[in-house]
């Protein structure tokens, strides 16, 4: 990010000062309606920031038409670079990762998607103008190398009996790899058992299906042949029946 302002193009200051344009009718256009939402200050500041931004670059890049105004120009353009320098390391360090944030949450949410998706593509587009994400790029690749480099000194590259590291030092258990054969002939192998468990089931059914039939026909043919029993009259009902027939 050394030297952007001086390094900065014609077409690049032309495309700040279109996305600087998109935000001032973008804050025209939804003031009334979200000036009261969260996103909406990260919103004022960004575009505030970005149109000063805009201004310094331009001032920068002007050129003067006397001679006065050229010695004059030559002693605040220095000055000017270094404001430059210190909003995009300020850029880079607060305030991008906040805006970031603020339109992600803006545009999750299924109402107002394209709104959000509107300030990320700005986003986006103005950090790469000024050079802000080769900048983020640089930070990560160097983070990786010192993890890369850390893992080397303590002896771990090149090795696979070590598992991964866990935070009190000691090496976690990742398990056991097993082979797509070994899984295949364990399930081959329990297929003749379950089949043979099947069909023995089934015989048994079928050979207790006759065993109840011929129970059921046994107990009819024993209520056939046994003869009903008749019943015994009482003497004393004999006599009286008598008694009452002579009557008649």
């Amino acid at each position: 990010m050394e030297g952007t302002g001086s390094r900065i193009t014609k077409e690049e200051l032309s495309n700040i000062r279109h996305l600087s344009d998109i935000l001032h009718l973008f804050h025209h256009r939804n003031n009334n309606q979200h000036r009261r939402s969260t996103w909406w200050r990260p919103f004022s500041l960004f575009r505030k920031q970005l149109r000063t931004f805009l201004v310094r670059l331009e001032t920068l890049n002007e050129a003067p038409t006397t001679h006065l105004a050229r010695t004059k120009k030559r002693d605040q353009d220095q000055q000017t670079r270094i404001q430059i320098q210190q909003s995009l390391v300020f850029w880079r360090d607060v305030l991008v990762p906040k805006w970031q944030h603020a339109f992600s949450q803006l545009a999750a949410n299924g109402r107002f998607a394209v709104l959000g998706l509107v300030l990320l593509s700005t986003l986006a587009e103005v950090c790469r103008t000024v050079g802000i994400t080769a900048a983020f790029e640089d930070l990560g690749q160097a983070e990786v190398e010192k993890v890369l480099e850390r893992f080397a000194e303590e002896g771990w590259e090149g090795r696979d009996d070590v598992g991964l590291p866990t935070s009190n030092g000691q090496s976690e258990d990742i398990g056991e790899v097993l082979t797509r054969e070994a899984a295949s002939f364990d399930v081959q192998s329990t297929r003749p058992i379950t089949e043979a468990t099947v069909g023995e089931r089934q015989a048994s059914k079928q050979r207790a299906a006759p065993t109840s039939k011929r129970n059921v026909l046994k107990r009819s043919k024993s209520s056939i042949d046994s003869p009903a029993k008749t019943r015994k009259k009482s003497k004393k009902a004999d006599a009286i029946d008598d008694l009452f027939s002579g009557l008649g």
